[in-house]
């Protein structure tokens, strides 16, 4: 897999990653799941559109959001990113500031 566009976000929420998943999904347009990693622990996985991914962890009180767009998918980074800031403001995500991607 070659990614296209590949970028991440730290932020701070008061919310629970269970409260963020409903929230998530009640707001759309992304269907949002709960997933488990022997890495990351629960975190939250969206699969918007054919070759796009983002995923929200949560480390010691702190989220990180991880989006990656392959190389064959049509979207594009601003229109995905749109949308992830827009849910951030759903659960009054604070303190968002771009980091390195990680994996």
């Amino acid at each position: 897999m070659s990614l296209k566009d590949y970028w991440a976000y730290e932020f701070t929420c008061a919310k629970s990653i269970e409260t963020m998943l409903t929230v998530f999904n009640e707001a759309g347009p992304w269907i949002w799941q709960m997933r488990d990693s022997a890495w990351y622990g629960d975190y939250l996985n969206a699969r918007p559109s054919e070759g796009v991914r983002v995923r929200m962890h949560e480390v010691r009180g702190i989220y990180s959001a991880l989006l990656q767009i392959e190389s064959e998918s049509a979207a594009q980074q601003n229109q995905v990113d749109e949308v992830c800031r827009g849910l951030l403001a759903k659960i009054h995500a604070e303190n968002i500031k771009e980091i390195e991607p990680y994996d």
